[in-house]
């Protein structure tokens, strides 16, 4: 359940807050372990630069050493009324959580002023850096994509359909961390928050969450519901199949975005233009297709349209013939014109923001026809006639 707003300050003795995280733990029946900053200013060599690993919005994460040999990950983030809540909210959270494909909290420590989470040491770090980083050195095979895209799509999937939703709200390339056999976990839930089973969705006033990996319901109308996480796992899609930065400032107009390039391209049909050229036709044409249509799903501009995460594993999955499947999706998701839920979004097929400033009709909506016509036309239709099938 999601945790009361507990109103933390800076000059609280740090004493209550361990006492609030010791509940938590015990509550949780969690093997978190409580280190020492001293053990972990050692394992670092005085969080020396050489050994920082990672930055972030709510801090920065270091390389260590424990005595014992093991390496580990140490998120660090400084005290303040704020963090203390968000701390405890993420410590609660992760805790609770238990799947393969789901990073697990080692241990922690509060001292010093200092909110301090440690993690396993990922020696291939993250997706982010093995696709666009300075040291990447040969193309990432589409075995090991297909494995990482499965992988965090059964994660996102334990998440939303587990016994109480959570949204992650920060799905993105850098937060998917890769062992020694490239298995992936899905990291840094910083910004992650239970839904109340009474809602759908929540309607928020901080946005919060990665520049390019926005869906537009949430960063226009701030509605967050764990179809948030699922058009952030179409942008994760689309840097797989295409090897390109959700932004680029260096493209040129109108290709900065990754989004807004890769749907100029779906609805020309010209989806061979979505593979990575660093692939060189090395890759299973049937799972090229499903991963296609996948991030197009996702990436769906009408949330209510944004099939679930549960349907883009199937499809992943291979379960069903991928023309029946659509056919079926087709079906399914005209059933959904009479949702309540329904929000006043921009009729474009697929697509997201650019730049922060868009001319929205705040009064736009579609009818009963519409949305019919929406899923047939879009699933049956154009797929039919790109030039890839």
């Amino acid at each position: 359940m999601a945790l009361p707003d507990r109103n933390f300050s800076s000059a609280q003795p740090l004493f209550q807050l361990s006492k609030e995280l010791r509940t938590t733990l015990n509550d949780n029946n969690s093997s978190c372990k409580w280190f020492q900053y001293e053990e972990l200013l050692s394992s670092t060599n005085q969080f020396a630069p050489e050994n920082l690993i990672g930055k972030g919005g709510t801090g920065q994460v270091y390389k260590g050493n424990l005595q014992n040999g093991r390496q580990i990950a140490i998120k660090l983030s400084q005290l303040s009324t704020k963090s203390s809540r968000d701390f405890l909210q993420e410590v609660d959270i992760v805790t609770k959580l238990d799947h393969p494909h789901v990073v697990s909290l080692l241990g922690i420590c509060v001292e010093k002023n200092n909110l301090i989470s440690i993690y396993k040491y990922f020696v291939n770090g993250s997706l982010e850096e093995i696709l666009h980083g300075k040291n990447a050195k040969e193309p990432l095979p589409w075995d090991t994509r297909t494995k990482v895209a499965m992988g965090i799509a059964k994660a996102l999937n334990y998440l939303h359909h587990g016994s109480q939703t959570v949204i992650h709200r920060d799905v993105k390339s850098s937060n998917i961390l890769l062992d020694s056999e490239f298995e992936p976990q899905l990291s840094d839930f910083g910004l992650a928050f239970w839904v109340p089973k009474t809602s759908n969705y929540l309607t928020q006033n901080d946005i919060v969450g990665t520049f390019g990996y926005l869906a537009p319901e949430y960063f226009m109308y701030g509605k967050a519901s764990n179809k948030i996480d699922v058009y952030a796992f179409g942008v994760v899609l689309l840097e797989l199949l295409t090897g390109r930065m959700p932004i680029n400032d260096n493209s040129p107009k109108g290709q900065k975005s990754l989004v807004m390039w890769a749907t100029q391209v779906i609805e020309n049909g010209n989806l061979m233009d979505l593979v990575d050229p660093k692939l060189d036709a090395d890759y299973d044409k049937d799972q090229m297709r499903r991963m296609i249509l996948a991030a197009s799903l996702c990436i769906t501009r009408i949330a209510q349209f944004r099939p679930a995460i549960n349907k883009i594993c199937s499809l992943l999955q291979g379960e069903d013939d991928i023309e029946k499947w659509i056919c079926s999706q087709a079906d399914s998701m005209s059933d959904l014109v009479d949702c309540p839920d329904d929000e006043a979004y921009p009729t474009s097929n697929i697509g997201s923001l650019e730049h922060a400033s868009i001319d929205v009709d705040h009064n736009a909506s579609l009818t009963s026809s519409d949305k019919r016509g929406f899923w047939q036309e879009y699933l049956r239709g154009r797929w039919s006639r790109s030039s890839f099938y």
